[in-house]
């Protein structure tokens, strides 16, 4: 007799609410919030619910966070921006702050008085003192955590996100777009539906989305973004305008001066058009237009990523209801006026731009987590598609740029070569024809391929992204079921030129691209060609031709070989479709050998 379990109807337990949160990571500012029947509990780091970013490291090995450094203690913020990157690109973006890179445990490190602390220590410490104050303000443990990051982060960046907060003992419950979880925020509240564009200006980050929300449907119709602008550029901008119009300041540390422009940034807005400081004794004065023009270079580049966006999103202008805006530096009154100047639309900027990621992180947190019936559908999107190299260097996208996902998407494909036994599975990310101009993302063997006739083998390659935008492949010999699989974990992210590139180049290149993509498959189909007819003529060759026969076939072979040098498809194709008429016969006579073999010595019977 089976047994059922039921439920005491009095244990109040399995009815008790899940405690989750959302948590914005930022590379400024970060914070942690918990969202319940329609309010939000931002947890606080002493009295500020916005939580620098900034870790500090004394010289006895003490680890501090959101609070300003002591005397010789070392700081470091920003720590998103090395998130992902190479150990070439830490180095390089380090001297911009700098920080004291080493190794340790083959990882980039900050060192500071002997000690290291890696990218990913710094990052999970961050997250284990966001987890804490949660845990001692609501007195409960965390269940689990909706994290934000930016849209353009890609599967290395991603992974090391989540692995960060994975060591600081957080169940992810989903990596989820900052501008996608502004859009959940402003959907869930003001119920618009229609056309929308998030703008989002971070400390470190900057993500532009173009959204269709429609009966609680939020469908990302495209993104585009660069992980290497924010705040910060715009801080070093003034930065290096006051280090340039006042010789008063050459002395003050890199951090002081971070601070004051930081400070001059945050005093102009709407009603402000002229700003007079006291900066270490130092009367400063800049007024809206010089202000405007000190930050232009940034600005207009989030300009031209937010049109570039459009393009891609088939949206016309006069379609777009309102731009979304996400992100402290989102407050500066020259983006406002840009935006209504150029889109001709409202601006939402109802919710706090620093906490709106924060907020919807925390709504989709409580669903996910069943503690709500509130019912949202999130189709986010991928930034850059997704695929494999094919012989000649030739990209073969799987999945394409601005797919929804998660999906799962396959191809089939086959070996080049006879009695081929392995294959390797080089995955790529981009927008090219060609595989030397996208990413490298990682590769897996597939071995264990049974001995077969080239084009015989059936290789399947299956793309699986999940709901955080992490990747997976695997790789099967469907005859044979052979099967290779894994989790795609680049060793570097998408550096600074290749994100705010990548797509422009795409379109720019697309006409050159397509004839070098053209003249590949050319070469590939006349080394094919060639290969076959070789192998075709070392087996049987001298028994089935003439003298004269082997020696023109050998000469339109000579000249097919010669112009697989060329750059001229048109030639090789011609030379392909020329051998092949000149072999005809020769093939004709290999089908019928091959025949009767089959055939002699047996009966009818036997045969049919």
């Amino acid at each position: 007799m089976s047994l059922m379990q039921i439920s005491d109807p009095l244990d109040k337990s399995t009815n008790e609410k899940k405690f989750v949160v959302g948590i914005d990571f930022g590379t400024t500012n970060s914070l942690v919030t918990k969202y319940s029947e329609g309010n939000f509990n931002f947890f606080k780091s002493g009295s500020e619910e916005i939580i620098p970013t900034i870790i500090s490291i004394s010289s006895n090995n003490e680890l501090s966070i959101g609070k300003k450094p002591t005397k010789n203690s070392l700081e470091i913020s920003s720590v998103k921006r090395f998130i992902g990157l190479s150990d070439e690109e830490q180095k390089i973006l380090s001297k911009k702050y700098n920080y004291n890179l080493t190794i340790k445990d083959n990882m980039t490190a900050f060192e500071f008085h002997g000690n290291k602390f890696s990218i990913i220590d710094i990052s999970s410490k961050i997250f284990e003192y966001l987890k804490e104050i949660a845990e001692n303000q609501e007195n409960k443990q965390l269940y689990g955590a909706v994290i934000t990051v930016p849209a353009y982060f890609n599967d290395t960046q991603r992974q090391a996100v989540k692995n960060a907060a994975l060591l600081a003992d957080i169940k992810v419950l989903r990596l989820i777009n900052e501008p996608t979880s502004a859009a959940i925020a402003y959907g869930l509240e003001s119920k618009n539906q229609g056309k929308y564009i998030v703008y989002d200006l971070g400390g470190g980050t900057f993500d532009v989305s173009v959204l269709s929300l429609e009966k609680g449907i939020f469908r990302v119709l495209s993104t585009d973004g660069d992980t290497m602008l924010g705040g910060d550029d715009i801080d070093f901008l003034i930065s290096e305008w006051l280090l340039k119009k006042y010789d008063e300041l050459a002395n003050l540390s890199r951090s002081k001066l971070k601070q004051y422009s930081k400070l001059l940034k945050e005093k102009f807005n709407e009603s402000s058009h002229q700003v007079i400081e006291n900066i270490e004794g130092c009367k400063v004065t800049i007024d809206i237009k010089e202000f405007d023009k000190i930050i232009s270079p940034i600005i207009d580049k989030t300009i031209k990523i937010v049109q570039s966006a459009i393009l891609e999103s088939k949206v016309s202008i006069s379609e777009i209801e309102s731009v979304i805006l996400v992100g402290g530096s989102s407050r500066i009154s020259m983006i406002k006026r840009l935006l209504r100047n150029k889109l001709n639309c409202n601006i939402l900027d109802d919710i706090d731009p620093d906490k709106v990621v924060a907020q919807g992180a925390a709504i989709q947190a409580e669903i996910l987590s069943g503690n709500t019936k509130e019912d949202i559908l999130l189709l986010d999107v991928l930034p850059l598609s997704l695929g494999i190299e094919t012989m000649g260097d030739l990209s073969e996208k799987i999945i394409p740029r601005n797919t929804s996902i998660p999906i799962t998407a396959k191809k089939t494909f086959t070996t080049f070569k006879d009695g081929q036994s392995k294959l390797l599975v080089h995955v790529i990310q981009g927008e090219r024809e060609l595989v030397s101009d996208c990413k490298s993302l990682g590769k897996i063997i597939l071995d264990n391929i049974p001995p077969m006739i080239s084009g015989m083998p059936r290789i399947e390659v299956e793309f699986q992204i999940d709901a955080d935008g992490i990747l997976s492949v695997t790789a099967t010999e469907l005859n044979s079921q052979s099967r290779a699989t894994t989790t795609i974990k680049p060793t570097f992210g998408l550096s600074e030129e290749d994100i705010s590139n990548m797509i422009s180049e795409a379109n720019e290149t697309a006409d050159e691209d397509k004839n070098a993509r053209r003249l590949n498959e050319s070469k590939i189909e006349a080394k094919r060609v060639i290969y076959a007819l070789e192998q075709a003529l070392s087996s049987d060759g001298n028994d089935l031709l003439s003298e004269s026969e082997y020696n023109d076939i050998v000469t339109e072979l000579g000249h097919l070989k010669s112009l697989v040098k060329s750059d001229n498809y048109e030639q090789i194709d011609n030379q392909i479709k020329n051998l092949e008429d000149k072999s005809e016969f020769y093939v004709e006579r290999r089908m019928n050998k091959s025949i009767n073999s089959l055939i002699t010595g047996r009966g009818v019977d036997d045969v049919l």
